[in-house]
């Protein structure tokens, strides 16, 4: 098992990947091939249908 990787050591660009290959803030990165995004996070969730054929007023 990894120990645990402190957040304020990884560079940037690997603080916004999903993968576990954390790289140190000493290396400069400028692309990554494996690089995997995080998914955008919504503020607010919205599960209600859009209404198309509402009449507007």
């Amino acid at each position: 098992m990894t120990p645990p990787i402190d957040p304020k050591g990884i560079n940037k660009l690997c603080l916004k990947c999903l993968r576990e290959c954390k790289q140190p803030e000493a290396n400069l990165l400028l692309e990554c091939p494996r690089y995997y995004p995080l998914p955008f996070k919504v503020a607010k969730h919205r599960f209600d249908q859009i209404g198309l054929f509402e009449d507007e007023e």
